[in-house]
């Protein structure tokens, strides 16, 4: 199976043809930033898990993966809300893909060893406008758990 990752590229090259090649890689680096942020500070541990995903799924090189990062890193700050990136990310990915993602935002709030009351209040959040159903939720969490 291809990566999740790939696949949103593949989608997001096939529906909008003129848009930057990373527009959903942000948008999933920008939500992965959010719950590294969740507890009011990122953890090293926290950002290398994100930084992991984005390289190993994306296929980019490592100054590819930073300048990324660092555009996701100012969306982030300058956002409202994730209701957008998040929209983006449900209408453009599988319910298998959005389980993934859900996997790897697990492995970011647990990467410090500890979950915060916050950020286990965000993980159920995004699930849900994910559209990622809380048997799948609570399922992801403890494969995240048994990984680190």
């Amino acid at each position: 199976m291809t990566h999740w990752f790939e696949q949103l590229k593949s989608i997001v090259n096939r529906h909008e043809p003129g848009a930057d090649a990373n527009t959903m890689a942000r948008a999933a680096a920008v939500v992965l930033l959010e719950i590294a942020a969740a507890d009011d500070q990122m953890s090293e541990a926290e950002l290398e898990v994100v930084h992991q995903a984005v390289h190993r799924d994306f296929d980019l090189s490592a100054a590819e993966v930073e300048e990324l990062l660092c555009e996701a890193h100012e969306l982030r700050e300058q956002a409202v809300s994730l209701h957008d990136f998040t929209r983006s990310l449900r209408t453009g990915l599988t319910r298998d893909q959005r389980d993934a993602l859900v996997g790897w935002l697990w492995k970011v709030a647990l990467a410090d060893g500890r979950l915060d009351r916050f950020e286990e209040q965000l993980m159920r959040r995004l699930a849900d406008l994910l559209g990622v159903p809380h048997a799948e939720f609570i399922r992801r969490k403890h494969l995240a758990g048994h990984g680190r």
